[in-house]
């Protein structure tokens, strides 16, 4: 169909006003290579060559917008990969999608206004492509702003999760447009015109459906994409608490290789969830050795962090030269302080006497130890622990005192241990650890040498099922009196 060349010229304009509403979207989402000048003159470029190819193509037939779609779908994402700096499939992904939505906008939205204003069986002449050029212009404007409010910041940060891989979901936007393509081309062949009373009802179910796809597609896009966004963030964050727990830990071995009154050795092994589990073992003066171990309640980056406060005020009281007693006590008030997320500690404090072998401790509500004496059985230390670090203040602690002799073992460990479970469910239990402390295997075992093994029994018993809960352990070994003539600093 051929019609006088003025009606052509302003039906192409009309038509490169949607090659502008796309640039629009494209560039409100993407980030500029050069200034805002340079970048709306290489617009001109591009929407000139549009405009020359619809000029063309309308002149030979004002009602085929074949020539017009193809045009767009190569002119837009080549000026937004010269014009734009971001990874070329986010250049492309937004370019094509900014395309999808300014022709949906012009067909279904521009289209079915026209039709309510103007019902002139010929649409192609002056009056009626004037009116349709203002109708653009306004819905245009709606869809900008709509755009920028509610999808340009989602689109963006989809582009920055994805990265590189959005390369693989660049054909979705562009079978996308290809599809519409079809559908126009199919409802002019069919007769399916918003223009025409009888099928313009046809026509707003037919585009709704169209669009409702189009829009569920998107929105599985972005979610899927935001989705990964949260599940990297969350990686993030547990990464963050696995390293503060590793940093914080003691883990140079032999800990102490000028001193042969003791042996000591601790190992973590983090759950995929990250946990609060915690050791240290560190010198209060020449005679005396503290050793800590020790469990916050809580997963991830919460627990890492009070991990590390825990961490720090007890070693801190104890640098004072305080008994474990009052040291947790002191510890205690200082954790109920700010501690707004309701997080406690479990903890077993040990201050060791080199010249006596006489072992100090207190519990927090802690698993109790296992200690070897004279070459014999593991047994459970078993006292009536106190309360919890941080649960309640105003608490008191009591402590108590056991005699080490050189040869003698003490083995210290967190609920991630006995709470192990296999795939039938089954805890690891105590009866399982104490079994295995005593095990043939076991015995004579140094700490670096015991601890691994029990953690091997832990892992024979699991078989490969996921821990929810971080396996901790420490081993003390006294070996022999510090001599007499040392220089002894009173506790």
């Amino acid at each position: 169909m051929q019609v006088e060349f003025s009606v052509t010229l302003l039906w192409s304009l009309a038509n490169n006003l949607s090659f502008w509403a796309a640039a629009l979207l494209t560039n409100s989402t993407l980030t500029r290579r050069r200034n805002a000048g340079q970048t709306f003159l290489g617009w001109v470029l591009f929407a000139a060559l549009h405009l020359v190819t619809c000029v063309a193509s309308y002149s030979i037939n004002i009602t085929d917008d074949n020539i017009n779609f193809l045009s767009m779908l190569v002119l837009m994402p080549a000026a937004a990969v010269v014009l734009y700096a971001d990874e070329r499939a986010a250049r492309v992904f937004t370019s094509v999608m900014g395309t999808l939505i300014a022709n949906v906008t012009t067909f279904f939205f521009c289209g079915t206004t026209l039709s309510f204003i103007d019902n002139t069986p010929n649409p192609y002449n002056m009056r009626t492509v004037g009116i349709f050029l203002c109708i653009k212009a306004f819905w245009f404007t709606v869809m900008f702003f709509a755009y920028r409010r509610f999808v340009s910041k989602i689109v963006q940060q989809v582009i920055s999760v994805l990265g590189k891989q959005l390369k693989n979901y660049v054909p979705i936007p562009v079978y996308c447009f290809v599809a519409f393509a079809i559908v126009n081309r199919l409802t002019n062949t069919l007769g399916i015109l918003p223009g025409l009373p009888d099928t313009r009802v046809y026509f707003i179910i037919f585009y709704l459906i169209i669009c409702s796809v189009f829009v569920i597609l998107y929105y599985e896009i972005f979610s899927t994409a935001l989705w990964s966004s949260r599940a990297l963030k969350t990686e993030a964050e547990l990464n963050v608490a696995s390293n503060i727990q590793r940093d914080m830990l003691p883990n140079i071995f032999p800990a102490f290789p000028d001193r042969n009154e003791f042996d000591v050795y601790a190992t973590m092994d983090p759950a995929k969830e990250v946990g609060g589990d915690f050791y240290d073992f560190f010198m209060i003066d020449q005679t005396h050795l503290a050793i800590v171990i020790a469990d916050v309640s809580g997963k991830g980056v919460p627990a890492a962090l009070f991990m590390v406060i825990a961490k720090t005020i007890i070693r801190n009281q104890a640098q004072s030269s305080l008994s474990p007693a009052e040291i947790f006590t002191r510890a205690n008030e200082q954790l109920c302080e700010n501690n707004g997320e309701g997080l406690f500690v479990t903890a077993y404090l040990g201050i060791l006497d080199l010249r006596t072998g006489v072992l100090t401790y207190a519990n927090a509500g802690h698993n109790p130890p296992l200690i070897q004496q004279e070459g014999g059985r593991f047994e459970w230390l078993r006292l009536r622990p106190g309360f919890v670090l941080a649960g309640m203040e105003g608490m008191r602690y009591k402590e108590f005192q056991v005699t080490l002799k050189p040869g003698d073992c003490l083995f210290l460990y967190t609920d991630g241990v006995t709470e192990a479970t296999n795939a039938a469910l089954e805890l690891y239990g105590e009866k399982r650890l104490e079994a295995a402390l005593n095990a043939d295997a076991a015995k004579g075992l140094v700490p670096d040498q015991l601890l691994p093994y029990a953690k091997s029994q832990v892992d024979l018993f699991v078989s490969g099922a996921p821990q929810a809960d971080d396996i901790t352990m420490l081993g003390l070994r006294f070996c022999e009196y510090m001599p007499s003539n040392s220089k002894e600093e009173t506790l």
